[in-house]
């Protein structure tokens, strides 16, 4: 049948620009369709190709979603979404083996508050360590504070309290406070003269830790079986040492006392002080050591060590006496430099309230500046003073006979351990004495043995 001449078509964009590759075979000049015509003039096949444009590095992903853009979107999602898996798990499995070098690196070089593994890395708030001497004659180290997993926030921190030989760094009791979330504050600790230790917490919370088996329990205001503090604490605190074995008490009714537990004396805050001219049920001697104190009246005058003794009994209320060279007038009123006086070492009514049966100049001669005692004992007294008036003045710790005033043994240090308000106990080695974090052993002769840094043991790097 013969072939008419049409005017060709690309079936694909429409051009009508084509190029004879072969017998009734054509390829598109605008678009690459290739097509041909079947032998009955009417049916017109195409191939569809896309020819590589070199200069588009796009260009065949660009043709690909003309031709097919359903699919082509299809493809793409599925595309991005294998990316993103594959991101994804590298960067957990990345993630999982920097937590394992760190792991290895915190714990070959004892990491800050490394426990084990990452995720359980600690962070610690402590307060300054306490001491006080158990029944078996041990110091012991007391560390309070709060701990919380480093990645979490310190709201989260729980309290707990720590003990430990001073001497060994041994852990004796670790203690957690399931009541106490966030900051704790140690507002006071004081073994009293029954040897009970009393330590309290957040100016709230009074625990008693039994000095033989080192158990501690909390104190509630129902405990004492006082009426008074039926409803509970709301504030607790110590008395002045100076005062004796007592407790500032607010109760959760807003009233206020002062409370001494071993005789079970219960007074209004401000009538405590009649507690101190009490007569005592079964009083004996108590002999003890205090620094004097420079007076605005006798400025010039030299401090002394002394030696007194008062009549007292263990738990009851006690005022300590004060000592240092000042003007007595005889009573209270308002005096001139023209009113008579007497020149005294202590006010006889001071003498009055502390139940004060003798004293005297322990070390006479002797100068100290910014004197202190720390320790006081039948056999032995540890004080600690500045031979001089200079500020930079290396501080000494001397170990004196309570008998005859002999110097045992004296010890000072150019590192200046102990230029602060030292806190002590006593035990048979020798004595502990402790800085805010740090704690040293002074053997029985006056040697300084390596001091411990509690704070950093708590944490794992000691």
């Amino acid at each position: 049948m013969p072939k008419h001449i049409k005017a060709l078509k690309c079936p694909q964009c429409g051009s009508t620009r084509a190029t004879l590759i072969r017998e009734d075979h054509y390829r598109c000049d605008s678009c690459s369709t290739e097509f041909f015509l079947d032998s009955d003039d009417i049916t017109i096949h195409h191939k569809h190709e896309t020819v590589p444009d070199n200069s588009n590095p796009f260009s065949f992903i660009q043709a690909q979603l003309s031709a097919h853009p359903k699919r082509s979107l299809l493809i793409a999602g599925g595309a991005s979404f294998a990316f993103f898996l594959l991101v994804i798990i590298g960067n957990l499995t990345s993630s999982r083996s920097m937590d394992r070098v760190a792991e290895r690196i915190a714990a070959s070089q004892g990491g800050y508050g490394y426990t084990g593994t990452l995720k359980e890395r600690m962070s610690y708030d402590l307060e300054p360590i306490e001491l006080f001497a158990s029944t078996a004659g041990r110091p012991v180290v007391v560390v309070c504070g709060s701990a919380y997993q480093t990645n979490t926030s310190s709201k989260n921190a729980q309290g707990f309290v720590r003990l430990y030989d001073g001497e060994t760094k041994k852990v004796l009791k670790d203690i957690q406070l399931p009541d106490l979330k966030g900051s704790v504050d140690v507002t006071g600790l004081r073994q009293f003269g029954d040897g009970s230790v009393y330590l309290i917490l957040n100016k709230k919370h009074l625990y008693r830790i039994d000095p033989s088996t080192l158990d501690m329990k909390e104190v509630h205001g129902e405990d004492y079986k006082v009426a008074e503090f039926s409803e509970g604490f709301a504030t607790v605190e110590f008395v002045y040492r100076d005062n004796g074995d007592g407790l500032k008490v607010m109760t959760n009714l807003g009233k206020s006392f002062v409370y001494y537990p071993i005789p079970n004396k219960l007074y209004g805050e401000k009538m405590a002080y009649k507690g101190y001219l009490e007569k005592l049920p079964a009083p004996k001697v108590g002999t003890h050591f205090t620094f004097s104190r420079q007076t605005t009246d006798y400025e010039d005058q030299q401090i002394q060590l002394v030696r007194y003794r008062t009549l007292e009994q263990v738990g009851y209320p006690y005022d300590e006496p004060d000592f240092g060279w000042q003007k007595d007038y005889g009573g209270s009123g308002i005096f001139t430099d023209a009113s008579p006086y007497r020149k005294v070492f202590v006010l006889p009514y001071t003498a009055e309230r502390s139940r004060l049966q003798g004293y005297e100049d322990f070390t006479p001669g002797a100068y100290y500046f910014s004197p202190e005692v720390l320790h006081e004992a039948a056999d032995r007294v540890l004080i600690s003073f500045k031979p001089t008036a200079a500020s930079d003045a290396t501080r000494i710790l001397r170990c004196l006979d309570a008998q005859t005033g002999k110097v045992l043994w004296s010890y000072s240090d150019e590192d200046d351990y102990f230029a602060y308000t030292l806190k002590t106990t006593r035990f048979s080695g020798g004595y502990v004495v402790a800085s805010s974090s740090k704690a040293w052993v002074l053997t029985n002769d006056g040697k300084l043995k390596e001091g411990t840094d509690f704070h950093k043991v708590v944490e794992g790097e000691d």
